[in-house]
């Protein structure tokens, strides 16, 4: 009898712990816990949604390319979709900000012939609302998207910053106080051509990016505009890194 008694012994915790768990989930949210609620099965979360959400960002960008030359004389075009106009360039570009309270440095570092060029972009402000206080993270901007100008594809930015950046030509300052833009992003280039394939006539709703590449783009420009060039501005450098590291 005693083995028996065990046995129904074990049988009855089992099934009211069992029970209880039913009852516990049922009456609760926890029936939620890793199941959609609602229609977010896909939505995308803001980063302040996350609980462990800490806002700070290290990252590295490789393999460097200057669109067009530092050098060129209007008109000069330093978007360049057709990818014809590109220099590979040695240095790299670190970032390091917080997403939270809008502050950091980002340091881009190429040279260009014999000539080294520095740029320091340390002051980040919001010129429009998306632009959440100068740093933002996962949302979309460029294109249709109603983020930003429609100069460049619609892309997801992972992370993207705007402001004020000093350029620095040989350690002596070249340009101060200029408009910048950094863009952690989707890739926008033919990993062949280097062709941007924008504008296009697309029957999809997505930008004209390839998510399964990452790049990160810089651009500084100055106030001063002259219409020869594109974009058109008399000062518009723009630089970008197609090895992305996270730290």
């Amino acid at each position: 009898m005693r083995p028996l008694l065990r046995t129904m012994r074990s049988w009855l915790a089992v099934s009211a712990s069992t029970v209880l768990c039913v009852l516990v989930l049922s009456g609760t949210d926890a029936v939620q816990f890793g199941t959609p609620q609602g229609d977010e099965g896909t939505r995308i979360f803001k980063a302040t949604e996350h609980p462990n959400y800490s806002g700070q960002f290290r990252l590295q960008g490789q393999r460097g390319t200057l669109v067009g030359s530092m050098s060129d004389r209007p008109p000069w075009d330093h978007l360049d979709y057709a990818g014809k106009h590109l220099t590979t360039v040695q240095g790299k570009i670190q970032i390091e900000v917080n997403e939270r309270t809008n502050a950091g440095l980002v340091v881009a570092d190429f040279r260009e012939g014999a000539d080294e060029y520095r740029v320091v972009f340390d002051r980040f402000e919001p010129w429009a609302p998306f632009q959440d206080g100068g740093i933002a993270t996962r949302i979309y901007e460029h294109g249709d998207s109603g983020n930003g100008d429609p100069l460049y594809p619609k892309t997801w930015l992972y992370l993207a910053g705007w402001g004020k950046a000093n350029v620095l030509k040989n350690e002596q300052v070249l340009y101060k106080d200029y408009a910048a833009h950094f863009m952690v992003m989707e890739r926008s280039r033919d990993p062949n051509t280097h062709e941007v394939r924008y504008p296009i006539k697309r029957a999809l709703p997505g930008g004209e990016t390839d998510p399964a590449g990452m790049e990160i783009d810089l651009w500084v420009r100055s106030k001063e505009t002259n219409n020869q060039n594109f974009p058109p501005f008399e000062t518009f450098i723009h630089v970008f890194w197609e090895e992305v590291t996270w730290r």
